[in-house]
């Protein structure tokens, strides 16, 4: 009977005979507009960036790369610019083959003097900006979050409108059934011209004062943001804060009629493919990773040596099962759990670390030496808010490169400051590269505002920045436009842009049939924003995972985008498969074996998503808008994953 349940899913993958990297950005891309695109209209300036993609600005114009944004300079599709009406009511009209733009020149843009109909299945519809309601969310199919962690199923997690979690950097997608979107990049900090482009505040000044804020309209004023922005980021946006019991009914954070606006309208109808790739256009290509990226990765949290790892090694070479990475979580490195005091930080001392345990790793260029004699790839996990503190190796180093005194406790974290990011990268991590680390696990725990993030830039969030430093990171991958490897890391999502930087690891879950039943539609969602690489704990984080419950999980895994095992510090929590009952061992060997064969075609297909901005998963209504159910893995296989017990 289990044997008949191994081959379920096999059996209804239906095949479809159908045909069927960047890194900061291209060198070609230019954040200015082209000139003949443009249209100005009193203090608005529209830019048409393709025949269904409009940006619109109020207020001071910005020409430079955002974190979302890159490109601007795009070929000027054909549209056609003139007025209608007189006096007063005279309106600028921008009209593509798909979209009529119109927009009374005066205060910033509101439902009174900005409108835009676009095509839906055929028929016009208008959209106008909303007062309190996010523009995009009716019928939007959603994008993704941060992180799953703690999660058991729970399935309001990508609605941004009700999430309670602020630091969640809940992200709508790009594309909705209501046949448009719009994205809203009102003062989010921006890339200089550098070198290694750097994040700085926006250009433009804020316009926050209160004799400002208070001139409002009750019936149409727009929120700023969702629900859960933090005041400090609502005020770096430009926008106005006001606390319920002040202004009841109006959200905390608002436009003001003298508030900078930057907008663009997606207005694609039922064209999803369309949608997403337009946004690669302006936001940059999908990396196409590693290919040893889409093999078997092997993660436990678990205190391993040297030697238990080999042993884990050579139970997957002796069993004939695929295994291409190798995950050592972080006791790779001095912890000193028994002590259970803070470090000078404020951390948990030992929780970040960056020198090897050695108790665990006597000679641990030895042990990177036979994973690369046994072809795989190594990651090591990093918590890096504490610094460089006294015990590790290049600590002395490290205070010398900052210039501070020989007395100091710690080198601070400081993700921002360049002088510190090139010292820790050229110092610090690149002697572990240098041993064979092939890739870092970035997993940032120290909330995502404060100072314990060493971040002092507003709306500019620790999990995108150390994202972004570490995929463009000139020590590990060459510089910027002479790549000498191909980026990639493990980390979580940062916000929009944050698909140029990947892949994602979504967190520790609890094992259940809820769980494994959310993460096939998180993932497909996730594809909504490109960020189409999300690897999952398989099988659970928590608690251990049943057999059929983790067989119906590695068999998701084997048809995901990426295959990585792992589980939590539990002597009673194994993932290992040879642990489980043979029956369900010989289904799971199966199933590996059957995701390592396919490594070449979701390699080829990983290049295709890097081009067309379409993901190696992507739901059904890419191809059928109105339908839900399944997904299509590498655009050959429809799949259905079985997400109930049977037995």
């Amino acid at each position: 009977m289990l044997k008949v349940m191994g081959m379920f899913l096999v059996i209804s993958c239906l095949l479809f005979f159908s045909s069927w990297a960047t890194v900061h950005a291209d060198p070609s891309y230019n954040p200015r507009p082209n000139p003949d695109s443009v249209v100005t209209a009193g203090q608005a300036r529209f830019t048409v960036l393709t025949s269904r993609l409009i940006r619109m600005e109020w207020g001071q114009a910005v020409d430079s790369a955002t974190l979302t944004f890159l490109n601007r300079y795009l070929p000027t599709p054909s549209f056609k610019n003139y007025t209608e009406g007189e006096g007063e009511h005279k309106t600028t009209v921008i009209q593509t083959d798909y979209l009529k733009l119109s927009y009374l020149p005066g205060e910033s843009f509101s439902t009174d003097n900005l409108k835009i109909e676009y095509q839906v299945n055929g028929e016009s519809d208008t959209w106008s900006p909303q007062p309190y309601a996010n523009d995009s969310m009716g019928g939007n199919l959603r994008g993704t979050v941060r992180t799953l962690d703690g999660n058991d199923g729970l399935t309001n997690l990508l609605d941004c409108y009700k999430t309670t979690k602020s630091d969640s950097h809940c992200t709508l997608g790009l594309i909705s059934r209501d046949g448009y979107a719009v994205v809203d990049d009102t003062g989010y900090p921006q890339f200089d011209d550098s070198k290694w482009p750097w994040a700085t505040p926006p250009s433009y000044m804020y316009n926050s004062a209160n004799s400002t804020c208070s001139d409002y309209d009750k019936e149409t004023v727009r929120s700023c943001g969702f629900p859960t922005i933090s005041q400090d980021d609502c005020l770096g946006r430009g926008c106005c804060w006001a606390d319920w019991t002040v202004f009841k009914g109006i959200p905390h954070c608002y436009y003001s009629k003298q508030s900078h606006q930057d907008l663009y309208f997606f207005g694609h109808g039922h064209d999803y493919k369309g949608a997403l790739h337009d946004f690669t256009l302006v936001a940059g290509k999908i990396p196409l990773p590693p290919r040893y990226a889409f093999g078997i990765f092997y993660s436990r949290y678990w205190a391993y040596s040297d030697t238990g790892q080999m042993e884990v090694v050579n139970g997957y070479r002796s069993r004939n099962i695929p295994l291409d990475n190798l995950v050592t979580d972080m006791d790779w490195h001095l912890t000193f759990y028994k002590e259970n005091v803070k470090d000078p930080a404020g951390e948990r001392k030992g929780w970040t670390g960056f020198t090897w345990d050695e108790n665990l790793f006597p000679d641990p260029k030895g042990f990177l030496d036979w994973c690369k004699a046994n072809n795989l790839r190594n990651t090591l996990n990093l918590h890096p808010a504490s610094g460089i503190q006294k015990w590790e190796v290049t600590f002395n180093d490290m205070v010398k490169a900052m210039g501070l005194k020989a007395s100091a406790e710690y080198v601070p974290w400081k993700p921002v400051n360049v002088t510190f990011v090139n010292n820790f990268f050229s110092i610090v991590l690149k002697r572990l590269q240098d041993m064979g680390v092939d890739f870092w696990w970035l997993d940032w725990q120290q909330g995502e505002e404060g100072p314990k993030t060493g971040i002092d830039i507003p709306n500019l969030n620790p999990t995108f920045w150390i994202n972004y430093i570490f995929f463009t990171n000139p020590y590990q991958w060459g510089p910027i436009d002479e790549r000498v490897k191909r980026p990639f890391l493990l980390h979580r999502w940062g916000g929009l842009g944050n698909h140029r930087y990947q892949i994602g690891f979504s967190g520790d879950v609890v094992p259940s049939w809820n769980s494994l039943n959310y993460q096939v539609s998180f993932t497909l969602r996730a594809s909504n924003v490109l960020f189409g690489y999300w690897s999952h704990d398989l099988g659970g984080h928590i608690l251990p995972s049943p057999p059929e419950l983790y067989t119906r999980w590695i068999q998701w895994g084997a048809f995901s985008p990426i295959f990585r095992t792992h589980c939590s510090k539990n002597v009673l929590n194994d993932r290992r498969i040879w642990v489980y009952p043979l029956a369900n061992y010989k289904i799971m060997h199966e199933f590996m074996v059957l995701r390592g064969s396919m490594v070449p075609y979701i390699y080829t297909y990983a290049r295709e998503a890097h081009d067309t901005g379409l993901s190696l998963l992507r739901a059904l209504y890419f191809e059928y808008p109105e339908a839900d159910e399944s997904y299509i893995f590498n655009n050959q296989v429809s799949c259905c994953v079985i997400k109930i017990t049977l037995f």
